[in-house]
């Protein structure tokens, strides 16, 4: 069974994986005691400023922010977030974030820079801003930013489709993308090109090529991979950064016969069907909820402390999808209550033990 993948810190320790109804019992159980408290002062006003909700990867990461007020009566997050993404629509949102929650903000947004003066004000006035999945804005203030590293997962991600192609295969392998251009994306896909590199220098990388069509609709990014592979009909593995290539390879299964060595990322259910259906092989999660979750909490601990914020950056790990695993996975992601069950206990576990996940930056 493939393990979670860890960032191993300075201790080179591995957080323990936690799935089950066992789970759910003792986190429900935990919900209902905490509700159960009296809170005689104010909530800790924390917001979560993310860059749309269409996307599933930023949902997640926004519900776990939402699950830090939901196990916590005396912790209030306000989430707000554009239909679509677009920093200055983020910034007209994130401006009256800042004039309520002033006790801390978590923002995830593509492109930060241009929130650079609302992220500025609010940290010159005292309110802390931690930064997840994307860098913040640069000098604006940001000391904490809750992210993976994405050159390694793309890293870990190549090497196990490489295990799938044979020693004495020659060819292509296809590195395609929805999001050209977006620094997490970018990160991954320049781990599986250094990976490629490294071990099959024989083989010729093709990419990374854009896959997104105009607007990214899975039928433009299954028309953009069916065209790929017809192009390279010398293609021994595809791979992918974003979220919705590993969908495109299932249908592309059903539809034109696709069998390679595949390897994309994130929970999207049509990736996970993918897996369960044997015509993807991994899909490679950042587990994005456990950033969103992580750096609501720790704003909310500092805040009812009075202890200063972690500072650095806060690696939150990934998680390989196989064969072996997609049907835990699939139980885990199936409705937010599931996954607040599942992953709290994983996120209380790495506050609890900031050494290893905590390194400087910038």
């Amino acid at each position: 069974m493939h393990p979670r993948i860890e960032p191993t810190g300075r201790h080179g320790t591995r957080m323990r994986r936690v799935f089950g109804v066992a789970v759910a019992s003792v986190a429900l159980t935990a919900i209902g005691g905490i509700a159960a408290v009296a809170q005689d002062e104010d909530p800790v006003k924390l917001g979560f400023v993310y860059w749309e909700t269409k996307t599933d990867a930023f949902v997640q990461m926004a519900h776990g922010g939402q699950a830090v007020g939901e196990l916590d009566p005396g912790v209030e997050v306000k989430i707000a977030a554009p239909d679509t993404g677009d920093p200055s629509k983020q910034a007209a949102l994130f401006v009256p974030i800042a004039q309520t929650q002033t006790d801390g903000i978590v923002l995830q947004s593509l492109a930060a820079d241009p929130l650079f003066r609302p992220v500025k004000d609010a940290t010159d006035a005292g309110i802390p801003v931690v930064a997840i999945d994307a860098p913040p804005p640069a000098d604006a203030g940001v000391g904490l930013f809750v992210t993976n590293d994405n050159h390694a997962l793309g890293m870990q991600l190549a090497e196990q489709v490489l295990a799938l192609v044979p020693a004495d295969a020659s060819g292509s392998v296809i590195i395609g993308s929805t999001g050209v251009g977006v620094p997490p994306l970018d990160m991954r896909a320049q781990g599986m090109v250094d990976k490629v590199t490294e071990l099959r220098p024989d083989l010729k990388i093709v990419g990374p090529i854009s896959t997104m069509g105009t607007t990214a609709t899975q039928a433009e990014v299954y028309a953009a991979w069916d065209g790929l592979l017809k192009n390279n009909p010398d293609a021994v593995a595809v791979m992918a950064p974003s979220a919705q290539d590993a969908t495109a390879w299932g249908l592309l299964a059903k539809r034109a016969g696709f069998d390679l060595p595949s390897g994309g990322f994130d929970l999207e259910a049509g990736n996970l069907q993918a897996v369960k259906e044997g015509s993807v092989d991994y899909v490679m999660s950042p587990e994005h909820w456990l950033s969103g979750y992580i750096a609501t909490k720790l704003l909310a601990e500092s805040a009812k402390s009075g202890e200063p914020l972690p500072q650095g950056l806060w690696n939150v790990g990934g998680l390989l999808v196989s064969a072996d695993n997609v049907d835990d996975i699939i139980a885990r992601q199936e409705s937010p209550e599931s996954v607040t069950a599942g992953m709290a206990p994983l996120g209380d576990e790495q506050i609890a033990n900031p050494d290893q996940h905590l390194v400087p930056w910038p």
